[in-house]
């Protein structure tokens, strides 16, 4: 399998079999160190195990009670109500037959129909008076087990308390640095790595005022720098907006020497194609590396997960040829483009519209290919082939599906109980899926030996920098407040944040957040349209014309460093407290994310 691997699963020379490796070490080994880091928190707290067990042990026998009284209840109800139904239609048969006796006389049906009715309605008068009681009873059962329940529940919150506030939101990143120290994980996303990329491997720094980070992490491979981000993707584009009216006609014609008139009708509809913004989200990684720096291309999933073998077989059979025709027209025009030895790579894989084959096959050795095979086909442990991937030149952009499917962004509070197996359950089911999801975000990197033997060369930083975070950093923050703080009041859509540093010192980061949004009018455009009855009528379309809007507001970003002395908890703790003496703020004004505190200074 490679190098050997050490006694943390770490294959000292790098991870060059992601697939395998995943499956027979770091999968089980990052699951044995989060249980083993939660019963650590758990001997820290010093909560009391067995009395916890009780308490909730006793919350779910009166919860069972509970739900056999709701159970009890419901059909007790559903019976009243089926007899006062029953007293309501006696009473309207009852009326039913005086009324038919009134006008027609004696008849013996209608004398038993009202005699049949008052019987059932003192019988039903009877059952709901037997009943109500019971009924009265149950319902204070169940509010007595709601109080009991009540009690217990926040008995056991105080029991969970001390485990509760160790909780961070590092936690996560932490553990997965443990298990696969090969992949570091920045604290904070700061000025100095994103000068590392744009200046050295060659990123864009380009704002893009569409986007706007919800998430971001840093870090790098064997120094080569990397982030993981979230965005919220704005685009403009268009909606359909359709009127219709009805418009009625009338026509003569002879029949059988008569004249008869005939009436028709039609519905005419009209549409309207106008502005419209739409939002979403977009999880992608960015990798930067010096290995076939002048390399580009861009591929697609192919989706080879959802296929057997047989298809896979077909498939590619049947586009090597198209491929192997592509390869001689490029060459044929001056171009470079040849077809790979490995068909089944080279079908799956792409990235037909490469640039330069030297370097295109110095990156996808034989080993690549065929761990890349591996991710892409593979049906049970990871996620196939669910990754788009853009090279250009040193900067390497991948966007997994599978990064959609899990907020990557958890607040400590998310594992916040009063039950401890509940807690300790929910902990480690997210920490395994969090480790697995980012595994395979960095798993097609991983699988490339060069990117990881390709160590950058030296580079000199700055000195200075305009900020101590980067933007990534600031939006990230921005977008974890209150997003109405930001919005323009007019504003009715989502919004994009992004930001401009004011100033920065004393490890605090003054920067303008512009919210853009927009807000909305009503309008009505009238389309004519040929009717059936000759005539051109008017449609009105009623649509909704979208208006941009923005606002600037100031916020203060303060970077709390972690202190091994005190706890995470205590050290933020402190901080607000300083915070409110010489800001004059209330602790509801103060937002914590990650390791910052961030506050409006001016709006």
């Amino acid at each position: 399998m490679g190098a050997e691997l050490n006694s943390t699963g770490l294959e000292d020379e790098g991870i060059y079999e992601p697939l395998i490796v995943y499956k027979n070490i770091y999968k089980d080994l990052h699951h044995k160190n989060t249980t083993e880091f939660f019963d650590a928190l758990v001997e820290k707290s010093k909560i009391d195990l067995q009395l916890n067990k009780e308490t909730n042990g006793q919350i779910k026998k009166f919860d069972t009670e509970r739900k056999e009284i709701i159970s009890r209840i419901n059909k007790r109800t559903a019976v009243n109500v089926f007899l006062i139904l029953l007293i309501v239609a006696s009473v309207i048969g009852i009326f039913y037959g005086i009324s038919v006796l009134s006008q027609s006389g004696y008849e013996i049906s209608y004398v038993v129909l009202i005699i049949i009715g008052i019987g059932l309605i003192i019988s039903s008068i009877i059952l709901l008076v037997k009943l109500s009681p019971k009924l009265k009873e149950l319902k204070i059962l169940k509010t007595n087990l709601n109080e009991k329940i009540g009690k217990l529940t926040e008995k056991a919150w105080e029991q969970m308390q001390p485990l509760n506030d160790l909780f961070t939101p590092e936690m996560s990143k932490g553990l997965f640095s443990k298990t696969i120290p090969l992949i570091n994980l920045d604290k904070m996303f700061d000025s100095k790595r994103l000068e590392y990329l744009v200046n050295k491997f060659g990123l864009d720094e380009v704002k893009d005022i569409n986007r706007s980070t919800l998430y971001v992490q840093s870090g790098d491979i064997n120094g080569n720098p990397f982030y993981v981000c979230n965005d919220m993707v704005h685009e403009l584009g268009t909606k359909t907006y359709t009127g219709s009216i009805t418009i009625h006609w009338t026509t003569t014609s002879n029949v059988n020497g008569k004249s008869v008139t005939n009436h028709h009708s039609q519905t005419l509809t009209a549409s309207v194609n106008k502005p419209c913004p739409y939002y979403g989200e977009k999880p992608y990684l960015v990798y930067g590396n010096e290995a076939a720096p002048d390399l580009i291309f861009s591929r697609h999933d192919s989706d080879s997960e959802q296929l057997n073998q047989k298809q896979i077989d077909k498939l590619v059979n049947r586009d090597i040829k198209k491929l192997n025709k592509e390869s001689e027209k490029s060459i044929s025009k001056g171009g470079n483009y040849t077809v790979l030895g490995n068909s089944e790579f080279e079908v799956l894989f792409g990235a037909t519209n490469r640039n330069n084959e030297v370097q295109f096959r110095l990156l996808f050795t034989p080993l690549a290919q065929k761990q890349l095979l591996q991710l892409m086909k593979e049906k049970e442990i990871g996620f196939g082939d669910d990754f788009d991937l853009v090279k250009h030149k040193m900067i390497n952009i991948i966007y997994p599906e599978h990064l959609r499917d899990i907020n990557l962004n958890t607040k400590a509070n998310y594992f916040h109980g009063y039950d401890l197996d509940e807690v300790k359950n929910k902990f480690i089911c997210y920490n395994d899926a969090y480790f697995k999801h980012l595994y395979f975000t960095f798993a097609p990197i991983l699988a490339i030996p060069l990117y990881q033997q390709q160590k950058p060369h030296e580079y000199i930083y700055k000195e200075l920098y305009d900020s101590y975070v980067s933007f990534y950093e600031h939006e990230f923050v921005a977008n974890n407040m209150n997003i109405n703080a930001f919005k323009h009041p007019l504003s009715v859509t989502q919004n994009i944040l992004k930001t401009s540093v004011v100033k920065s010192k004393d490890n605090c980061d003054t920067v303008t957040v512009t919210a853009f949004g927009y807000q909305t009018e009503e309008r009505v455009d009238y389309m004519t349209k040929m009717g059936g009855d000759g005539r051109s009528h008017t449609i009105p379309v009623r649509w909704t014309e979208y208006i941009p809007v923005s606002q600037n507001t100031d916020i203060d970003i303060n970077i709390v460093d972690e202190v091994d002395e005190t706890t995470y908890s205590d050290k933020f703790k402190q901080v607000i407290e300083n915070l409110r003496d010489k800001e004059n703020l209330d602790e509801r004004d103060i937002y914590r994310v990650g390791l910052f505190l961030s506050y409006i200074t001016k709006k």
